[in-house]
């Protein structure tokens, strides 16, 4: 999980969200901003699951993959990424696979 620190709030959210860069994968949504340091945000909506606790575990894993991305390739900047319903679907393997893929693509 990333730092408190490392976590937009809600006033930048709404900033990058409108202006940031948009990428859009089988998965995910991925908004992309400059910035000094790293700044994230995930997203998972109740179109994706109506439980809680799915939801909560599938932003646990992005969060951690993006962590890993972005220290193992010293990203800077802001990344919102929004959760497909289709992610919900996939099985651990496969979900990890499949994240790591669309970041990697738009980190890189």
């Amino acid at each position: 999980m990333l730092k408190k620190t490392e976590r937009l709030n809600r006033a930048a959210f709404s900033t990058y969200f409108a202006s940031g860069k948009r990428t859009h994968g089988t998965y995910l949504t991925i908004i992309t901003a400059p910035a000094e340091t790293l700044l994230s945000s995930v997203v998972v909506g109740k179109k994706v699951s109506k439980k809680a606790p799915t939801r909560n575990s599938i932003k646990r894993r992005i969060y951690a993959q993006l962590e890993t991305l972005a220290k193992k390739v010293g990203y800077t900047g802001v990344v919102i990424i929004i959760a497909k319903p289709d992610t919900a679907k996939l099985s651990r393997k496969d979900f990890q696979k499949a994240i790591e893929e669309e970041l990697g693509r738009v980190i890189n």
